[in-house]
């Protein structure tokens, strides 16, 4: 698979059927189980990688997703949503687990980063469950702080969460 790096863009409505393929092999890789995909039963899966919904989350300018292509595949995918004029939040990283730890997740996050600062947003925030030391000591080498925990409800479970924010 390590024909070429990795190419991080922003997605398109071309993009639509290659990103619900990426997100059945990134939670079939995962496991429903595991950090990330808490609560992500397979109908909540199916929720979200309909067509009309990954539509409703391109291009702005309140919603916008970012994916990595290596060799004409996605392999990783982030998302941003506009909590306020001034925030917004990375609604979600994923990166295939056989490329956690290769820089994947930080490109896309760094993209997701440097879009916001351009459309004027001053911060961003991001949530994880409270026992997921690696994604949460990932976010904070970017830069995010913790802020406080919430619970979160995905699907029929609920998660315990920690956030974290940063400026832009």
């Amino acid at each position: 698979m390590a024909d070429q790096h990795p190419v991080v863009t922003e997605a398109t409505t071309a993009d639509v059927p290659a990103v619900s393929t990426f997100f059945w092999d990134a939670w079939r890789q995962a496991g429903p189980d595991s950090p990330g995909f808490a609560g992500a039963t397979e109908d909540v899966i199916a929720e979200i990688t309909t067509p009309e919904l990954i539509r409703s989350r391109l291009g702005g300018p309140d919603r916008r997703m970012y994916i990595a292509k290596q060799d004409d595949r996605i392999v990783g995918f982030a998302s941003t949503r506009a909590e306020t004029t001034t925030v917004v939040e990375l609604s979600g990283v994923i990166v295939l687990e056989e490329l956690i730890g290769t820089g994947v997740g930080g490109m896309l996050v760094e993209a997701a980063i440097d879009a916001s600062a351009k459309h004027g947003f001053q911060a961003m925030t991001v949530s994880t469950e409270v026992d997921n030391d690696r994604a949460r000591s990932f976010y904070e080498q970017k830069g995010f702080e913790p802020i406080g925990r919430a619970v979160e409800l995905v699907g029929e479970t609920t998660v315990e969460v920690v956030n974290l924010r940063r400026k832009l």
